[in-house]
């Protein structure tokens, strides 16, 4: 039986159309060779904020997936409408799983799905120079952009937790320090802990250049009682915003 399946080169037939192993194999080649470069161009352009190795795992295989189901619909369908249609749900519900069922990312990670969907979608429907080209295109435009640091900032923001004791008043009592040390500053969330005894001021800050930053915790400290003070990366929170 399978010397008769590599004879005649045909795996699935229908009224319209056949998919043969020849075809078959070329789409799912094309397409993990595609999804396997975009891969390595998202290692590469967040080997530094750091990256997802399951996303790194999903660029390489989602174009295969998808190139596979756009093959099977257009076959199996038997009308070029009802193609279409079956193609779109495929796309609607890969973008669904992918929205519902994994972290939260970047936008630049969305852009990385949405590329590998289009090259899943132009391999399944034939189109590979296409999404040769593409690929080459995010390719050189990602590299420059990666290597003319375009978007980023001179004042990176930073985000500095102050804890204070319940009975301090702290509405301006650190103003003085934070303009000695960043060039703009304001209170981002205010949160009570410890059961109520201690409050949290989160403020997002952009430092001056050259500044001691130990000097400045150390300035925090004498006016919060020796409290925690401590200065982390800033991250868009939902919650806050």
């Amino acid at each position: 039986m399978l010397s008769k399946i590599f004879s005649t080169d045909t795996i699935i037939t229908s009224n319209m159309t056949s998919v043969t192993l020849s075809l078959v194999l070329a789409v799912l080649i094309s397409s993990l060779i595609l999804g396997a470069s975009l891969s390595i161009l998202y290692i590469l352009t967040n080997r530094y904020e750091g990256y997802s190795k399951g996303m790194a795992y999903t660029l390489i295989m989602l174009p295969s997936i998808l190139a596979t189901l756009c093959v099977v619909s257009s076959n199996l369908s038997g009308a070029g409408n009802t193609s279409t249609a079956l193609s779109a749900i495929s796309i609607g519900g890969a973008l669904t799983i992918i929205r519902f069922r994994s972290t939260q990312g970047s936008p630049k990670d969305l852009a990385y799905i949405f590329a590998a969907l289009t090259l899943g979608l132009a391999c399944g429907r034939g189109y590979i120079g296409v999404a040769g080209i593409l690929a080459v295109f995010m390719i050189v435009v990602m590299t420059i952009l990666m290597f003319v640091r375009f978007g980023d900032t001179r004042n990176p923001k930073k985000v500095i937790k102050i804890t204070i004791p319940e009975n301090l008043n702290y509405e301006g009592v650190f103003d003085e320090i934070l303009a000695k040390y960043t060039v703009r500053w304001e209170v981002v969330k205010v949160k009570s802990s410890n059961f109520g005894t201690m409050f949290v001021l989160s403020y997002s800050v952009s430092f001056k250049k050259g500044i001691n930053q130990k000097e400045m915790l150390d300035e925090l400290r004498c006016l919060n009682g020796n409290l925690t003070v401590s200065i982390e990366n800033y991250v868009y929170d939902v919650d806050t915003y």
